[in-house]
């Protein structure tokens, strides 16, 4: 095989060395030692690594959020698992069964995986290349220009290695960024399950809140088709006029009217909640409120909320927006490196035979060892503006992280604020219930005994119907800025080994590595 020297453009060869030892006979070889001088010196300068390392933005986040709630750098509601905080034994099945089947999620855990394979793939450039080239031909001279022409076999093996020297750090920074965009990934993954998981137990608790003002409703219009009946009796033995039976038919059918509606919603409520579960048709049992207080709390008592800068470590939102920034400061230090030269090392060792009979005899050993430079001589400016558009990509990453925690630090101020006043609303609304109750039971008592007109009754049905409706509206109210608080402090993060099931899922039968919650 001949000796070859290809240079590319701006391609300088610093040292290359390449020799073939012939089948007849063995051929001295010697390093020179300046290029063993140079190859350590580059060993050892590959330790550093251009651009800026990352670290973490100082943040002026307040001590304690806008709130009396109890606030506590020790466990706060943010950190229980959601089967501490969703007490509901039927809800956790739901929840479960959403997590296993919602394909939206399914989705999210599929570029995880992509991203776990990405950091393999970029990880590949910090190791040598080896590979195997075997080739064989069979060649046939020209009788015109050959008197004696013969067929020639040449049979050829041999492992080929090549490395790009990191001197720079670019493939470690490159490396650094894919593992960030991993991390985000997680996060991603970890802020779907959140979202989905909050998602349900709302749509759950919003179903049962229509199916109990649906069967309130229901009620209701038994209760006042009974009256208008007993209105028309009334009236036809000469009791009451015409005019209080169509009050009652009034108010008999301004009941009904509310069904329909009621109806509608209890339908749209059970399939929003069937979308999240990943069905077509799965069996929902709606609960009375008897059959809710029979069961138990539906959540922890304890409500502390911790303290705002653990919103760095809880909300998956604030990790993966972090993770961001650290993937764009790697990439400055990737655009920096491309000002400077690249050095890789390529080489070969094998064996050339005539005969594949032959091809492992020593004598037909061949090899080749080439080290190259690429430097940027003139590009129009191109590596400049790529570094500018890094710097900037990093910037912006920056502006977004402290967005994502101002965003994050009122919205759980918000949430603070909305389950403080659906606690106040819920007082409220059941010592209006109470109040209504027992004026209907006086007016009922009156009107019976001819004290009253049948108006008197009408009025306190009517305010006790009203009362009852917003009742269950206040308390889905109440459970759901429970729902939110929870997810706003960063509550339902996978733990590590739900981490590692998940991202089993996909793969069934492949060994996944623990991965690290940061």
């Amino acid at each position: 095989m001949p000796n070859q020297f290809n240079i590319s453009q701006f391609n300088i060869t610093q040292a290359y060395i390449k020799h073939k030892m012939p089948i007849g006979g063995v051929r001295a070889f010697r390093v020179n030692t300046s290029v063993l001088s140079v190859a350590c010196g580059i060993l050892l300068l590959s330790g550093c690594a251009m651009g800026p390392d990352y670290q973490r933005p100082d943040l002026e986040i307040p001590e304690q959020f806008h709130h009396e709630l109890q606030q506590t750098d020790e466990q706060n509601v943010g950190l229980k698992h959601w089967r501490d905080f969703y007490l509901d034994p039927d809800l956790q099945v739901l929840i479960e069964h959403a997590l296993d089947q919602n394909l939206d999620l399914e989705g999210v855990r599929s570029r995880l995986l992509a991203a776990r394979a990405g950091v393999t793939v970029t990880d590949a450039a910090l190791f040598p290349v080896v590979g195997l080239d075997a080739n064989g031909e069979r060649a046939l001279d020209s009788a015109l220009t050959s008197t004696d022409p013969v067929k020639e076999d040449t049979f050829y093996v041999a492992g080929t290695v090549s490395w790009e020297l990191d001197l720079w750090g670019a493939n470690r920074r490159r490396s650094e960024a894919e593992f960030a965009n991993f991390i985000s990934s997680q996060e991603a993954l970890n802020l779907a399950t959140i979202s989905l998981i909050s998602d349900v137990a709302s749509r759950y608790y919003e179903w049962l809140d229509v199916e109990q003002r649906y069967q309130i409703s229901l009620n209701t219009v038994e209760l006042r088709k009974k009256e208008r009946d007993l209105a028309r009796l009334r009236k036809q033995n000469g009791v009451i006029s015409g005019l209080q039976v169509r009050q009652a038919e009034v108010e008999y059918q301004s009941a009904r009217v509310t069904l329909p509606d009621l109806d509608y919603e209890r339908s749209e409520k059970a399939n929003q909640l069937r979308i999240l579960l990943g069905e077509f048709t799965y069996p929902l049992i709606p609960k009375t409120e008897a059959q809710l207080k029979a069961e138990g709390a539906l959540f922890p008592d304890s409500f502390a909320v911790g303290i705002p800068s653990q919103m760095l470590s809880q909300r998956p939102d604030v990790k993966s927006a972090e993770q961001a920034l650290v993937a764009a400061n790697a990439n400055v230090g990737v655009a920096k490196t491309a000002f400077f030269p690249k050095f890789t090392i390529s080489g070969s060792y094998g064996s050339e035979s005539e005969s594949l009979s032959d091809i492992f005899d020593s004598q037909g050993l061949t090899w080749s060892l080439l080290g190259g430079v690429t430097a940027p001589i003139f590009n129009a400016g191109k590596i400049s503006a790529q570094y500018d558009i890094a710097q900037e990509n990093a910037k912006q990453a920056m502006l977004s992280y402290k967005s994502t925690v101002l965003g994050a630090y009122f919205e759980v101020n918000d949430a603070m604020n909305s389950f403080r006043r659906s606690e106040l609303a819920i007082d409220a609304q059941q010592e209006l219930v109470v109040a209504s109750t027992e004026y209907t039971r006086l007016a009922t008592l009156r009107y019976r005994n001819g004290v009253s007109s049948s108006l008197d009754l009408m009025d306190a049905q009517r305010s006790l119907f009203s009362a009852e409706l917003t009742l269950s509206q206040v308390k889905r109210d109440r459970l759901l800025s429970m729902i939110t608080l929870y997810r706003a402090l960063g509550g339902g993060v996978l733990t590590r080994d739900e981490m590692k099931a998940e991202l089993e899922k996909p793969t069934g039968k492949q060994q996944v590595e623990e991965v690290t919650n940061q």
